[in-house]
């Protein structure tokens, strides 16, 4: 049976799409995300591009978001209504200096539709149509059973092991690179690989360019059957190029949100926050509640006094916030 596991945690939303016991979709909304995507937002124009076919928008929060294409009868100045097509992104660089942050994508809509915030997770699992069992942190722990931490292990470290070979996965500004590596057949490699890969894919949502570097095939109807397998492999709407005579193949997916490994690498120490209440909202012993944090996580988590008090309330229990000395 085909079913969404949802779980509301404390500063996120989790869920986890199960096909035949296994997860096929991960998806992590944080809970104090403004102008995700399906917001209504107003915002006033503050430049055009050269051409005018984009457009710097103000928004009501501060922030800044691009507006495409611009509506003719837009001057600077002049508030627009817009809906978030695309959630603003933090792209990791080598170093923090080349970190990007690029601003949300906006679509003009009708100057009377009315304001709303985007969807919850909830709401997008619940307009998929799969039923949707919700997950308790007094229960059994089924999405750990399901696979959950080893989908969270996949994001952290960006290996994903099969038989014969394995994928490394690398989000860089331009886009999501793929390495396939093992110690097979090409022709096997590439094969399995390329199911890998689609699994890989719709699991941890990735969406825009991803580059993969398969291993070099000299036969075209061996490069063809590798792409026939990832055709095979991928539910979603998504264009391809032939995998070339050095064995690189390029795929464009549309990209609404980040991924579970640009979720990651974007903010590593909030990742971790996340993962330390879940588990200490899991935690069946009595007395006080410790967290064993790091420095940087202990900072954050003072700086979100709400996330210690859900923990609190949730569990019943006082919570001593232990950071780490070294």
């Amino acid at each position: 049976m085909t079913h969404w596991l949802y779980e509301d945690g404390i500063g996120e939303e989790r869920a986890a799409l199960i096909e035949h016991g296994r997860i096929v979709e991960a998806r992590i909304q944080r809970s104090d995300q403004t102008g995700g995507c399906g917001a209504i937002v107003a915002g006033r124009l503050l430049a055009k591009s050269a051409g005018g076919h984009r457009a710097r928008i103000l928004l009501s929060d501060g922030s800044e978001a691009m507006l495409q294409p611009v509506p003719k009868d837009l001057s600077e100045g002049k508030t627009v209504r817009a809906e978030v097509v695309r959630e603003a992104l933090v792209e990791p660089g080598l170093s923090p200096a080349t970190t990007r942050h690029k601003p949300a994508r906006l679509r003009a809509v009708a100057a009377d539709t009315p304001l709303r915030e985007a969807p919850s997770l909830l709401d997008r699992i619940t307009a998929d149509g799969h039923d949707i069992i919700r997950v308790s942190a007094h229960g059994p722990d089924v999405l750990a059973e399901s696979g959950w931490h080893d989908v969270l292990a996949e994001a952290e470290t960006g290996q994903i092991a099969f038989t014969g070979g394995s994928l490394t996965l690398s989000p860089t500004p331009a886009m999501t690179v793929i390495d396939v590596d093992g110690d097979i057949a090409p022709r096997a490699l590439g094969l399995a690989a390329a199911t890998q890969i689609a699994h890989a894919i719709r699991r941890h949502g990735i969406g825009g360019s991803v580059v993969v570097d398969f291993p070099t095939l000299a036969d075209k109807a061996d490069r063809n059957a590798v792409a026939n397998y990832y055709d095979a492999a991928m539910p979603l709407p998504c264009e391809r190029t032939a995998i070339n005579g050095y064995g690189l193949m390029q795929i464009v997916l549309k990209r609404t949100r980040a991924s579970l490994m640009e979720l990651f690498a974007a903010d590593p120490v909030r990742w971790h926050v996340m993962a330390a209440l879940r588990s200490a909202e899991r935690d069946g012993g009595t007395g006080v509640l410790a967290l064993d944090l790091s420095a940087a996580e202990s900072q954050l988590l003072a700086r979100e006094p709400a996330w210690l008090d859900a923990l609190q309330r949730r569990t019943g229990r006082a919570v001593a916030v232990q950071p780490a000395t070294a």
